[in-house]
């Protein structure tokens, strides 16, 4: 990838400022403290061989990271393949929290720039597989009935993104780099602080659109649609590597058994995600907190599975999306490199879903 695209107006504002996260989520730059206390890792077999340990997984337990763990904890998925596990993650709603992955723990699905950026800061981690590839649980949204219909109406306008390093931000700098309809440059980006604090901003008519995502989304549409969506980022940015799984070296040294099942079992979650959307939708409300089954319905359908969600394989576009932003946010210089083949270990993924790192 040449530096004179990492000079590109669209994509070198400062629109990224730190390492992409959601709302906050996973590990900003300021957070890598708290990164190396997540994979110092506690956990092991006992005497029943069962692997007994904690997992944190980002805005556990609501928003749609979490519908696979859900899935398999519920359906038995872990304990079948002799994994007792715990998941902790944000506390409280997915709409203003930040997700800090806290110490102690094997296994973490966080942001993969935050992971990225833990490892060249010297934070011991192995990232074993993806987890999440697309961004289409994001929207932009205007009040129902405004005339900010689509991306074109932006022209000149404002929009909001959530906070300095979140997804929604990455996704803004994407969508312009690739959207036709309009001149970005013409278009001003306003940190809001948060979904709810940009929704509001919105309504106040002191934005154009402002970011939302599912399952809020969702869930604000149940009862009355106050939200036209202006476009969904799923429509400009095809594939980002919005997270992915990282163990902690010394758990996939000593106890490699025990990061195959857990694996297997997210797996067998979306899986089953894929395979019924109802039965999954039912088992995603009641673990999440004041969402109906109707509402993760609605949501699991936006997102799509089959696209959102992998079972572990890599993608060399949705890195190849995480690298730009790096570069964007400044969390690696133009010359320097990402030693992909260091920080990602495919063996525990079948020979078919290797990618070549060099691709990206």
């Amino acid at each position: 990838m040449g530096n004179e695209q990492h000079g590109t107006s669209e994509v070198s504002r400062r629109t990224f400022v730190a390492s992409s996260t959601v709302v906050g989520i996973g590990a900003t730059a300021g957070c890598l403290d708290d990164l190396e206390e997540t994979v110092s890792g506690e956990g092991g077999f006992g005497d029943d061989g069962t692997f007994s340990g904690e997992a944190t997984v980002t805005h556990w337990p609501d928003l749609m990271y979490n519908a696979p763990y859900h899935v398999g904890l519920e359906n038995g998925y872990f304990q079948e393949g002799g994994i007792e596990i715990d998941i902790v993650g944000s506390e409280g709603g997915g709409t203003t929290v930040r997700n800090v992955v806290d110490g102690g723990l094997p296994f973490g699905e966080v942001a993969t720039p935050a992971a990225i950026n833990a490892y060249l800061a010297g934070t011991p981690i192995v990232v074993v597989a993806a987890a999440t590839q697309t961004v289409d649980e994001i929207n932009w949204v205007a009040p129902q009935g405004s005339d900010i219909e689509s991306i074109e109406d932006l022209e000149g306008g404002s929009m909001g993104f959530t906070s300095a390093g979140s997804v929604t931000e990455t996704t803004a700098a994407l969508v312009s780099a690739s959207a036709d309809e309009i001149d970005t440059d013409s278009v001003e980006f306003q940190e809001m602080g948060g979904v709810g604090e940009g929704l509001t901003a919105v309504d106040d008519g002191a934005i154009d659109a402002a970011a939302n995502m599912d399952p809020i989304y969702s869930d604000q549409q149940e009862e009355e649609e106050t939200w036209q969506v202006v476009f969904w980022a799923g429509d400009y940015v095809d594939r980002f590597q919005q997270t992915s799984i990282i163990v902690d070296p010394d758990v996939v040294e000593e106890n490699p058994d025990a990061v195959e099942a857990y694996l297997e079992a997210r797996s067998q979650g979306v899986e089953t995600l894929r395979e019924d959307p109802d039965e999954a939708a039912e088992i995603f409300s009641a673990g999440a907190e004041g969402f109906s089954s109707d509402v993760m319905r609605n949501a699991i359908e936006n997102v799509d599975p089959e696209e959102y969600y992998t079972t572990g394989a890599f993608d060399v576009e949705g890195l190849r999306n995480v690298e730009e932003a790096m570069y964007a946010t400044e969390l690696l210089d133009e010359d320097e490199e990402i030693p992909w083949n260091e920080i990602f270990d495919q063996s525990f993924l079948s020979d078919d879903d290797h990618i070549d790192f060099d691709e990206i």
